[in-house]
């Protein structure tokens, strides 16, 4: 590690040593990835000098401007959208002998574009497709699979083998009756024995397909696993569940939980930790759940929030302890919502 001034930081350096502010309360966490908001915000904040790790990148960073990250997203993310469309009908009508290298081969560009910039949920905001959720969902897996892999400082061999098994991870909900998956009332148990069974039948339509790497299947076939034994379709516990499928088990759960679906609206990113964080403790991989989490809550630092009580304000900081309650200044009063339980954040305001 060693220490720099800020007018020398790239986007792409990552911090090696906690920062904190006057109160010693933490503003940025070791393993931050510096980006032009953290830049910024170090500006404004009178932060001259920072630690840094002196480690060289495995995946470098670039700089794009929001034109170039719209335009490479949205053609990058429509190629996807349709080569996995295309599979999708092709395994429905049972034709199983599709190449997933072409597959891998259509999906990297948009992987490429993604890693240049660790925003993913800003990325994820900037597309502008309406589509079936199963489609979108599958992609959406991909990409947050993809960043959390290399968040995780996973190779690129790797994180394409992450975003490939994002896109199938679903595909065993071809053969589950359609009424079922979009229910807007309670499943009964025997509706949702039908529903968890997706993902054997899912593996069960991918197994013979010799295109597709080994572990990429298991995932497919483990990503409802638990660590406390509660998931499906084993029971598998801690370490017996592959290492993929652990990741896909935290991204696929924040996807469902931020994507608006016929029987239920999305919840705000915050809501969302609320939840991945006691699934953390029920069974999800706390572990990689919590460098899930600490890397996309130090994007949010600078953006606009809308409490629960209406008022909008700023996030300022937010705590490592506590990714879920930062420190929210609404005009000139400090909200710290780590102590602070009679308020919340609603929605994170993009316009």
């Amino acid at each position: 590690m060693r220490g720099i001034a800020v007018e020398e930081l790239t986007i792409g350096m990552c911090l090696s040593k906690d920062i904190y502010n006057d109160l010693g309360n933490i503003i940025l966490a070791q393993g931050t990835e510096i980006t032009s908001k953290h830049l910024e915000y170090f500006n404004k904040h009178a932060i001259f000098y920072v630690y840094i790790d002196e480690e060289v990148e495995e995946i470098p960073a670039m700089r794009l401007t929001t034109n170039e990250k719209f335009r490479d997203l949205n053609t990058n993310y429509a190629v996807v959208l349709d080569r996995f469309k295309k599979t999708y009908f092709q395994i429905q009508n049972k034709d199983f002998k599709f190449d997933a290298a072409v597959l891998e081969e259509d999906m990297r560009p948009l992987v490429d574009t993604l890693l240049s910039d660790n925003d993913v949920l800003g990325s994820m905001r900037l597309l502008s497709f309406k589509e079936n959720y199963n489609f979108t969902h599958a992609v959406n897996v991909s990409m947050l699979g993809a960043m959390l892999g290399k968040w995780l400082g996973l190779d690129r061999s790797m994180i394409y083998s992450i975003a490939l098994a994002g896109l199938l991870h679903d595909i065993g909900k071809i053969q589950v009756p359609q009424d079922l998956l979009f229910k807007t009332g309670k499943l009964t148990d025997v509706e949702m024995e039908k529903v968890r069974a997706h993902a054997r039948l899912g593996y069960d339509l991918l197994k013979e397909n010799t295109s597709i790497p080994r572990d990429v299947l298991a995932a497919v076939l483990f990503h409802h696993e638990r660590n406390d034994g509660s998931g499906y379709p084993s029971g598998l516990r801690d370490e017996q569940i592959p290492y993929l499928a652990r990741i896909i088990g935290v991204v696929d759960v924040f996807d469902a939980l931020t994507s608006d679906r016929i029987y239920k609206a999305s919840v705000s990113s915050f809501r969302a930790f609320n939840i991945l964080k006691d699934e953390s403790f029920k069974g999800l991989d706390p572990t990689i759940s919590d460098v899930f989490m600490s890397n996309i809550a130090s994007f949010f630092i600078n953006n606009k929030v809308r409490l629960s009580d209406g008022r909008i304000g700023e996030v300022v900081y937010v705590n490592k302890f506590a990714l879920n309650r930062p420190l929210v200044k609404v005009d000139e009063t400090f909200i710290d919502l780590s102590s602070d339980y009679s308020l919340e954040i609603e929605e994170v305001i993009t316009y």
